[in-house]
């Protein structure tokens, strides 16, 4: 035999005619899921129990007290301690409670344990929403809180009891935090206060123990020692000039005696003509306190300026001037006074006595010899003050340095009390602080003029159900019918490979079609297929029906 060569056909590419031509032939594969899937879904959303989502809004109030006067003491900002309180609320006793209480989910807890059912409402039934803080953490802001549950009066009580647990939880929260922290800075500020107390009383003794000697004492020891210094200083200076004021009595007074022994001396001599020896005297005597007092002013301005100050040199020539006219007068009078010793010499020959006279001139001289005694016993006096004066300055200076050394032996141990006294003053002037805004703030939340969780929108009473979504699940249930059906009809054409139409015939046999016989049935065959097909469809159609309107009714009892 002669062996049969396969090879395959490509198909031919199908247009919209031949779409037309396969929906005709396998309209039953097409309408069959789809009205399959319409029943089942209608089945499924009409079975499915309805779930009613109660909401309620809770406002976020700011403190009634500007937070630039009064500062809160929590130690949470707002989302964090209203996520905090929103964990307490769902903890598992709570929920517990909450089930309990309202008689919650009967069925799930006769086949559940109760570990599932408070996981189930805590992740799907309850809702918390986000803090919608507007512009900070400190802002006005508000969040829901909502309830799913299949009957819509409980979920409405559930979610009332919800937001009032938190409300009291907030303001419970908030009130222990706050009274907490007010506690502990009242618990630190008592020992701060101790700790002050008794470093304020080791450093009150160790200041009287160390008076003088302490750092804060050493300006003032050094003033008082440059005082007493300037003081030593001016005293000397004083001294000097006492000194030099006496050396110029002595010398002044010497020159006195000098004067009136000269004097006495020429008394002593009887002249040939008094009136003349007197007018001598006076005029020899005005010279020379002439010359006494020129000296003194020189010695004065030298003290004062160098010798080649013009005043120097001007006094120096007046006083050479004066010391001539001195001797000039000196050595006429001595003329005078020779020649009346040699007529004293004569006349003591003949053994006659002469008497001394007292002139003016002794007078005066000797009057002025007991005043400079006088001014320069006064001198000496207030040498003798001055010296005492220096010798009390100089014990008090040694005093004072006595002190200045040994100032270093105790500051160290000032500084350390210092420094242990300034940082207690400055912990406890904190943590007084810090109690006092503390309390201020306890004093808030006490009073409700904080920041308050209020109830903005109370708890709604739904009326529709959130779901199922009945319309979205029917058209679902359609759609995936209709994507079965298309697939079973995709699937049925992919194995048919008999030729279905005349474009099949030329485009596989490559042949030209000269005629076309169509199919010849029996009339009986063919009415007996259309009365099953409808008999078929009749029969889906009213099961589908029946099985639709039973699930409607089913809904409509029991949500009645």
């Amino acid at each position: 035999m002669q062996a049969i060569e396969n090879f395959e056909v490509a198909r031919r590419a199908p247009d919209f005619e031949d779409f037309v031509d396969i929906a005709r032939r396998h309209k039953s594969w097409i309408f069959g899921p789809l009205w399959a899937g319409i029943v089942v879904s209608t089945v499924v959303a009409f079975l499915w129990p309805d779930t009613f989502v109660s909401s309620a809004l809770i406002r976020i109030t700011s403190s009634q007290v500007p937070d630039r006067l009064v500062q809160d003491n929590l130690n949470q900002v707002l989302a964090e301690r209203i996520s905090a309180i929103a964990q307490g609320v769902l903890s598992r006793s709570t929920l517990t409670n909450i089930i309990q209480t309202h008689d919650l989910y009967p069925r799930e807890r006769r086949r559940l344990p109760i570990q599932d059912i408070i996981e189930q409402m805590k992740n799907k039934d309850i809702t918390i929403g986000v803090v919608n803080l507007q512009t900070g953490a400190k802002s006005i802001g508000a969040f829901p809180v909502s309830f799913r549950y299949e009957n819509r009066y409980l979920a409405q009580t559930v979610t009332a009891d919800i937001v009032s647990r938190m409300i009291n939880e907030n303001e419970r929260t908030t009130l222990t935090q706050s009274q907490t922290t007010t506690d502990f800075f009242t618990q630190e500020v008592e020992k701060a206060k101790q700790r002050l107390d008794e470093i304020e009383a080791r450093l009150a003794d160790f200041k009287i123990r160390n008076a003088g000697t302490l750092p804060e004492d050493q300006n003032v020891n050094f003033s008082a020692m440059n005082s007493l210094d300037q003081r030593v200083s001016q005293l000397n200076s004083s001294i000097s000039r006492v000194n030099q004021e006496k050396l110029l009595l002595e010398s002044t007074l010497r020159i006195q005696r000098e004067q009136l022994g000269k004097a006495t001396e020429a008394a002593a001599v009887v002249p040939a003509d008094p009136a003349r020896a007197v007018l001598k005297n006076e005029e020899l005597s005005r010279k020379e306190r002439e010359i006494s007092a020129a000296e003194a002013t020189l010695t004065q301005y030298k003290e004062m300026y160098r010798e080649t100050h013009p005043d120097v040199r001007r006094l120096e020539a007046n006083l050479a001037l004066l010391r001539r006219q001195r001797d000039e007068l000196a050595r006429q009078d001595k003329e005078a006074r020779d020649k009346d010793a040699r007529e004293a010499a004569a006349a003591a020959k003949s053994k006659v006595p002469r008497p001394v006279v007292a002139t003016k001139e002794m007078l005066a001289l000797d009057a002025n010899i007991k005043q400079y005694e006088s001014m320069i016993q006064a001198k000496n006096v207030e040498l003798q003050d001055l010296n005492s004066e220096i010798n009390r300055t100089g014990q008090q200076a040694r005093n004072y340095q006595s002190r200045i050394t040994s100032a270093p032996h105790s500051s160290q141990a000032f500084a350390q009390l210092n420094r242990d006294y300034e940082q207690a003053k400055a912990s406890y002037t904190l943590l007084k602080s810090k109690q006092d805004d503390s309390a201020r703030g306890t004093a808030i939340i006490r009073n409700k003029q904080g920041e308050t969780l209020d109830l903005l929108d109370q708890a709604s009473l739904p009326v529709t159900p959130s779901e199922p979504r009945r319309p979205i699940i029917i058209g679902i249930g359609a759609a995936i019918g209709l994507m079965l059906g298309l697939i079973a009809v995709g699937v049925r054409e992919m194995k048919d490979s008999t030729l279905k139409n005349l474009k099949d015939v030329r485009a596989y046999t490559q042949l030209t079609v000269l005629g076309c016989v169509p199919l010849i049935e029996e009339d009986i065959v063919v009415k007996r297929r259309k009365r099953m097909g409808i008999l078929g469809w009749s029969t889906a159609i009213v099961l589908g029906c029946l099985v639709m309107g039973g699930s409607v009714a089913y809904y409509m009892l029991t949500n009645s």
